[in-house]
């Protein structure tokens, strides 16, 4: 992934749904013809709900616990809650059974709630030229006479996901089009996703989620604002930085630590910061939180002045999520034999399952903003009278940190910064 010298923020998640000893044939029709093919039909608009806010916030502290694991503990962290709960909900669209059962467990809703919420959800999310968001999914199948894709499941993805559906003959041609899709789909700032024409031959279908977010600070920061400093690594060794310096109005308090909101133009998304008291470890303090202590720390944030400190700072993640949900208990996905997929194809060859899900990220924390592929985020007030004096909050040391949705409180991307 080539690191760009803007400020950005990329995050792309994947799910393969493969075969063993699958054959390749027939010709890749062109992309527009299926999508035409499989538009929005239903008129039903969905409605964002309390269900979905709880349960996609519990999703992302799950997730982030679960690529602490995957990464260890002496690493940078970065996840997008958002762009694993919609890929994941495209998989889920193709299960029944007791594969359905576990997905929807992990998830917390059922299918079909999970269809008009998100939907409602991510439609309500504001798009300006200051603040840019951008959602894409997509469905790519193998064109075999052997693979039986169910037309009602390439209608649900349509209907609710506005996905672009893709026949392709899993061969190097298609690793082209899956990467020059997701090339556009997230402004050039991730160009690959498949390395070796090989990995595909397997396979029989991906299901791809990209989300791209670009914005500038709510007020930009002036050159005195922009200070050298010293970053405390988790190991004790220091990392020169800049640190960009300023006085913010939101204030968190999180268990055991303190944190604070800065906003992007618009008004609709905040960058969040939490940091642990003296001496906590830091993955011991994001074990700590949760989707409910984390939207009952968003619903009473106190607005009173913070002088904080940000680093500049950018890095790559790369995790896989097998671990994870077969920790959640969703284990039959991954079972060739037990797996069951019927609602989205059957084939001649033997039983679909799930071989893995990944998700990459890169994250680059500037001065101008934050520009990404792949996220969304919200805000609510409690009164509290002002201190005389402005609290310190500086980020000199490991933190937690987060994208989000003012609307809401969700945090579309969460993670840690451990070491830079």
């Amino acid at each position: 992934m080539k690191k760009k010298t803007v400020l950005s923020l990329i995050c792309l998640l994947l799910a393969a749904l493969m075969l063993l000893s699958l054959s390749s044939c027939g010709v890749v029709p062109k992309a527009s013809a299926l999508s035409d093919g499989y538009s929005r039909k239903t008129t039903d608009t969905g409605k964002v709900t309390d269900e979905l806010v709880a349960s996609l916030s519990d999703f992302s502290f799950d997730l982030l616990q679960g690529a602490i694991n995957d990464e260890g503990k002496d690493s940078n962290v970065l996840t997008s809650p958002l762009s694993a709960f919609l890929c994941l909900s495209l998989v889920t669209n193709g299960a029944s059974g007791e594969t359905l059962t576990q997905l929807e467990n992990v998830l917390g809703m059922k299918t079909e709630d999970i269809n008009k919420a998100l939907y409602a959800y991510t439609n309500s999310l504001s798009s300006t030229d200051d603040c840019k968001i951008k959602i894409g999914n997509s469905v790519w199948f193998r064109d075999s006479q052997t693979l039986h894709v169910k037309e009602s499941y390439l209608q649900t993805s349509a209907d609710w996901y506005n996905a672009e559906q893709f026949a392709a003959p899993f061969d190097s041609s298609t690793v082209e089009e899956i990467n020059g899709w997701v090339k556009d789909n997230t402004d050039g700032m991730i160009d690959t996703i498949i390395d070796d024409p090989s990995a595909i031959e397997s396979s029989v279908m991906y299901l791809i989620n990209t989300l791209v977010f670009d914005a500038k600070w709510q007020t930009e920061y002036e050159k005195k604002q922009i200070r050298d400093d010293t970053f405390h690594n988790d190991n004790g060794s220091k990392t020169a930085v800049k640190m960009l310096c300023s006085d913010e109005g939101i204030v968190l308090r999180p268990e055991g630590g303190v944190g604070f909101a800065k906003k992007y133009k618009g008004l609709g998304y905040s960058f969040v910061a939490l940091l642990p008291d003296e001496g906590t470890d830091i993955y011991e303090f994001a074990a700590s939180q949760n989707g409910e202590s984390w939207l009952s720390m968003w619903n009473a944030k106190e607005y009173y002045p913070a002088s904080v400190k940000i680093p500049e700072f950018s890095y790559e993640a790369d995790f896989g999520l097998k671990k994870t949900l077969q920790a959640l208990g969703a284990t039959d996905m991954f079972d060739e034999y037990k797996a069951d997929f019927s609602a989205l194809a059957t084939s001649d060859n033997g039983n679909i399952y799930c071989s893995g899900v990944q998700q990459k990220c890169f994250i680059d924390v500037s001065r101008n903003g934050t520009k990404a592929a792949a996220v969304t985020w919200a805000d609510m007030t409690d009164s509290a009278a002002a201190p005389t004096s402005p609290i310190n909050i500086f980020l000199d040391r490991p933190f937690v940190y987060a994208i989000v949705d003012n609307a809401t409180g969700l945090p579309l991307f969460l993670g840690i910064v451990h070491t830079l």
